[in-house]
């Protein structure tokens, strides 16, 4: 598989070029996870174009960087990791979409002030387009869902974390045939 160097060049690398794969998994927003034998695990876009994160022993909890094999939860996006050192596992952000919106909801909420992880929007489609305005209709963030899931760093576009308030989070399908909304409560 070819990486683009993106430097203009219209070259590119071969990606794990010299690297024993070990494992391969999907996640529900069909991107590649691929374990390795001594570089951590990959995961890549849905094309296998980019490369979105490397996980290794010394950048994650994981036990070793050495992986013996992956799993995948699609129900919650849990992402399971067998090291040569043992098992753990990662909250990952992308989870089978559904045919409807079913039981959507956001967690945590209400978001405490000391809280600093992202937001998850779950129970989404795939492919959902979400919407998160303030109480005033101000769009304060956009996103496409990964999966049946979709996350929020609690920060508007210009990198500020929003302020207490009631969010309204608008939830639509790729095509634009079914919709949904919800709110959360955010205290600063």
């Amino acid at each position: 598989m070819i990486i683009p160097r993106n430097d203009g060049t219209g070259l590119g690398d071969y990606l794990l070029k010299s690297e024993i794969i070990t494992s391969i998994a999907v996640d529900g927003a069909n991107r590649k996870w691929f374990g390795t034998f001594s570089s951590g695990a990959y995961l890549l876009s849905p094309d296998g174009t980019v490369k979105l994160a490397n996980y290794t022993e010394e950048n994650s909890p994981l036990y070793s960087s050495s992986i013996v094999s992956l799993a995948i939860d699609d129900k919650s996006g849990e992402v399971w990791f067998g090291t040569a050192n043992g098992i753990i596992s990662l909250r990952g952000d992308a989870t089978t979409g559904a045919a409807e919106f079913k039981n959507v909801y956001t967690f945590p909420n209400p978001v405490r002030s000391n809280f600093t992880g992202n937001v998850t929007i779950t129970g989404l489609m795939r492919e959902s387009r979400i919407k998160i305005t303030d109480v005033s209709g101000n769009l304060v963030y956009e996103t496409v869902s990964d999966g049946g899931q979709a996350t929020w760093n609690l920060k508007t576009y210009n990198g500020e974390r929003v302020s207490t308030g009631v969010y309204i989070v608008f939830c639509a399908s790729s095509d634009g045939t079914a919709s949904f909304v919800t709110k959360m409560l955010v205290i600063k």
